[in-house]
């Protein structure tokens, strides 16, 4: 039986995004419950994640690119496996910080190879739908990942641990096996298509459109709301709104899950790509969403407010990826781009809810001060915007 990347790129990709989410959702309790961490201290684990995250996209993005793809993710599975019994064993706050950082940078030998390797030698429509399938599958880790967190922390604290210890062990024993029984023609054959796509790109040149910068910016004040969200917000939650720890990993779960609808769909149409008009209409309306969120006080138009937040972030998420890596010739350094720009938002985030949060106690302000960051993505698109109509009436 023949195994094709796809068969291994999909299935990795929605282990790893149950593990990921799973564990800095889970980290903000753990942290609590062991440590004695507030709200500040814990927001820190989802920002030193991200951050060491983004400074191996940042730097090793050439490093990255001599590592066969698959051996590349083999060792970021075996990384995160080893720093997530070494976080079991955690014996103070500092330690687990170092821990995180690891797991991080252990991270980031995963998604941009993983990325890079499913989109090689594909462009337009065939592009969209390998990036609507390979988001379906990470996206989809996101819905199962805060339901499942929020019912064992409830539980005890570090049930959820445990639970990504086992996904990260059955994670690299399918990748391993899997990889195994590529045959090898099919793997030269592969390798030989990817090969000859890549030297007629080269020949053609790079044709990356300039919509991307703005699709970055957009991403990383996405983002920013997602650090919020994730790496802030559920403690606050807890505490100011006395929600229990289920209630807030649903909350999550309904986030991921319209995200993970709205990624599909984008994967299967065309009439916004490469559009500036959608991408100002998707970052304005995250930036009154965010607004809203701070006044919101009650079950129902939290919901309401955080289910939009996933369709308006998994917009974002989407323009950035595609017009990311649209026309280029070097497609796994445009995912580390790509990853970084999430990381920059998520890092700064959740630490700046996080330290506004202990020294406010307010979610308004918090709600306040995001909507302010994602509009300055308005701002940033409707520049762009300008300028490329301008060069085509020249």
């Amino acid at each position: 039986m023949r195994v094709t990347k796809l068969a291994i790129v999909c299935p990795s990709a929605l282990v790893m995004g149950v593990t990921t989410n799973c564990l800095n959702f889970a980290l903000v309790f753990y942290a609590h419950d062991k440590f004695g961490a507030d709200t500040f201290q814990a927001s820190l684990f989802g920002s030193l994640y991200s951050l060491s995250y983004l400074l191996c996209c940042s730097f090793g993005g050439k490093l990255l690119q001599k590592i066969p793809p698959l051996r590349s993710i083999l060792l970021a599975i075996s990384f995160v496996f080893i720093g997530l019994w070494l976080m079991l064993k955690a014996p103070t706050l500092t330690i687990a910080y170092i821990v995180q950082t690891g797991i991080g940078i252990s991270i980031s030998l995963f998604w941009p190879q993983l990325m890079g390797w499913l989109s090689s030698g594909q462009e337009g429509k065939q592009l969209a739908r390998a990036t609507s399938f390979f988001n379906f599958s990470w996206s989809t880790g996101t819905i199962v990942a805060p339901f499942l967190a929020g019912f064992l922390s409830d539980l005890n604290g570090v049930y959820p641990l445990y639970a990504c210890l086992a996904f990260t062990a059955v994670n690299g024993l399918y990748v391993a096996s899997a990889g195994y029984r590529l045959q090898h023609d099919e793997t030269a054959t592969a390798a030989a298509t990817t090969t000859s796509s890549t030297a007629a790109q080269q020949q053609l040149g790079d044709h990356s459109p300039t919509i991307r910068f703005p699709a970055w910016y957009g991403l990383v004040c996405a983002w920013f709301a997602i650090g919020f969200l994730y790496n802030s917000y559920p403690l606050m939650a807890e505490q100011s709104l006395g929600f229990s720890r289920q209630h807030i990993g649903n909350l999550i779960l309904l986030r991921a899950l319209f995200a993970t609808i709205m990624m599909t769909a984008m994967g299967f149409c065309s009439f916004w790509q490469f559009r500036y008009w959608q991408l100002i209409a998707g970052h304005l309306l995250l930036a009154v969403n965010m607004l809203l969120f701070g006044f919101a006080s009650n079950s129902v138009s939290i919901t309401m407010l955080i289910s939009m937040s996933g369709i308006l972030c998994a917009h974002a998420y989407t323009n950035s990826m595609f017009h990311g890596i649209s026309g280029s010739t070097n497609r796994t350094l445009r995912m580390a781009i790509h990853e970084a720009a999430l990381s920059i938002g998520a890092v700064i985030g959740g630490a700046a809810t996080g330290w506004l949060f202990e020294r406010t106690r307010s979610i308004r302000g918090c709600g306040l001060f995001v909507a302010a960051i994602v509009a300055s993505a308005v701002v940033c698109d409707i520049l762009f915007a300008i300028m490329a109509g301008r060069r085509r009436a020249h």
